[in-house]
C-alpha cells in the first residue's frame, strides 16, 4: 500500500466537521456543505470518511473491489472537508491516494470513467474526439498559431470549450475580449492537447503525468509569459500540480483573473448596463483550489446596473455544481442532485440568473436547469463582460 505514515489518516477524530459549516446569522443554523455525505448520509462518504479508508487499505483490512470503488467516486472532491477540517489535514489528497490504489488494482477507475481515461490517452481528449476536430470552434478566424509565431499570451482553450458545441462560448468570448483589450495572443490550434485534469482527480496517475511532461515541454517550447485559460480545471491543474511533476516557465491565469487586470488597468472598459438581478456560484476549482474568490466579484461591481446578491453558500463555503471528479460520468443521477440543491439555494436569493466561470459547472447546472424547469437563467462571467462592453 503507498498511502504514506505521513499523510495524517490517523488523526481524524470523526467530529464531522467536515460535512457542514455554522452558519454566521443568528441561530444554530449549520449549512451542509459535503454534497455526497449529505445526500447518503455514511460517514465513509466524506472526507473523515476517506481518511479511515485510505487506513484500512494501508493495513489490508480493506480490499480494493466494486463497493469501494462505489464510495470513493461518488466524492466530488470539491475540497470543502479541507476548508472544514479541525486537525488541518486535506482529505481530498488522501481520498486521491485512495482511487490511486483502486485504480491500480481494477485495472482503471469504475464505469464509464474508464472510456474518459482511454480517450485521453489516445485521443488526448476525453470525449473520443479525432484532434481535427479540436480546432472546429474557430472557423473563419483570424488567431494566431503560437506554434509559428511569438505571443505573449496563449489561449489554453481546453477540451470543453474547444469540443463541446455548447461550450464553445467560452472560447469565442475569450478570443473577442483579448481582441478588445489589444493583448498578443494565439492559440495552438490542433496541437493542443488536454490538460490531464479528469485523469489526475480519477486516479490515473502515470496517465496524467505522462499528460503533464507532454503539455508542459511543449508550452515551455513557445516562450511565452502567460497562458490563459478558460476552464477552472485546466486553471487549477496546471497551476497547482504541474510544477510538481515538472518545471513550468509560463504563468498560468484563469480568464475571469485576466479580466479583473485589464478592467483595472482600463484597456477594457465596461459602459454599458446590464440590468440584471444575479448570484455567482463559486467553482470548486478557482475558489477552494486557487483562492480566487475577489476578481470575479470585482468584475460584476464593474458592469453597470448588474446587482449582486450571495447565496448563504459562497466562496471558501460554496456548494460544489456536482459535476467534478469524474461524477457526471460515473453516477449522472447523483450529479444532478447536486446541481438541483445549488439551483434551488440561487433561486432563493430572487436572482433572476445565475452566473460562473467554468465549463463543467456551466454543463451539469445548465443541464439541470433545462431538465427540471428551473426557471433561472445562466451565464458565463465573460458573457456579462461582453454584454457591458458592447
Amino acid at each position: 500500500m503507498t498511502i504514506p505514515m505521513e499523510m495524517l489518516i490517523y488523526t481524524c477524530p470523526k467530529c464531522k466537521i467536515c460535512t457542514a459549516n455554522l452558519h454566521p446569522g443568528d441561530g444554530p443554523d449549520f449549512l451542509k456543505v459535503c454534497p455526497a455525505f449529505t445526500r447518503y448520509g455514511w460517514f465513509s462518504y466524506a472526507g473523515g470518511g476517506k481518511c479511515y479508508i485510505a487506513q484500512g487499505l494501508r493495513e489490508g483490512a480493506l480490499e480494493p473491489d466494486q463497493d469501494l470503488a462505489d464510495v470513493l467516486f461518488h466524492c466530488t472532491l470539491c475540497r470543502s472537508c479541507a476548508q472544514q477540517c479541525a486537525t488541518g489535514q486535506d482529505p481530498t489528497v488522501i481520498a486521491r491516494l485512495a482511487r490511486r490504489e483502486v485504480v491500480k488494482a481494477m485495472g482503471g477507475p469504475p464505469g464509464d470513467a474508464q472510456t474518459v481515461v482511454k480517450s485521453t490517452v489516445n485521443y488526448r481528449n476525453p470525449y473520443q474526439q479525432p484532434k481535427a476536430m479540436r480546432y472546429r470552434w474557430a472557423r473563419g478566424l483570424n488567431i494566431k498559431d503560437a506554434s509559428k509565431e511569438k505571443v505573449d499570451t496563449l489561449y489554453y482553450v481546453g477540451c470543453t470549450a474547444a469540443m463541446i458545441p455548447a461550450r464553445t462560448h467560452f472560447a469565442l468570448n475569450t478570443v473577442k475580449l483579448l481582441e478588445a483589450a489589444g493583448e498578443d495572443f494565439g492559440t495552438l490550434g490542433q496541437k493542443e492537447i488536454c490538460c490531464g485534469a479528469t485523469t489526475y482527480n480519477l486516479g490515473a496517475e502515470d496517465t496524467f503525468k505522462e499528460i503533464a511532461s507532454e503539455n508542459t515541454e511543449m508550452l515551455n517550447e513557445l516562450g511565452v509569459e502567460r497562458v490563459v485559460t478558460s476552464c477552472s480545471g485546466c486553471y487549477s491543474v496546471m497551476k497547482n500540480e504541474y510544477p510538481k511533476v515538472v518545471r513550468r516557465n509560463f504563468e498560468v491565469i484563469h480568464v475571469v483573473e485576466y479580466l479583473d487586470q485589464l478592467i483595472s488597468e482600463g484597456r477594457l472598459k465596461l459602459e454599458k448596463p446590464v440590468e440584471l438581478k444575479v448570484t455567482y456560484h463559486d467553482p470548486c476549482h478557482l475558489g477552494r483550489y486557487s483562492e480566487l474568490y475577489d476578481a470575479p466579484r470585482r468584475i460584476m461591481e464593474a458592469i453597470p446596473g448588474l446587482e449582486l446578491v450571495e447565496m448563504p453558500r459562497n466562496r471558501e463555503k460554496a456548494w460544489c455544481c456536482g459535476a467534478g471528479a469524474g461524477v457526471k460520468t460515473t453516477f449522472p443521477d447523483f450529479a444532478a442532485w447536486v446541481a438541483t440543491e445549488r439551483i434551488n439555494e440561487a433561486k432563493e436569493t430572487g436572482a433572476e440568473a445565475l452566473v460562473s466561470a467554468c465549463p463543467f459547472c456551466e454543463g451539469n447546472l445548465t443541464e439541470t436547469i433545462s431538465t427540471t424547469a428551473a426557471g433561472i437563467d445562466f451565464y458565463d462571467l465573460t458573457d456579462l463582460v461582453l454584454m457591458s462592453l458592447e
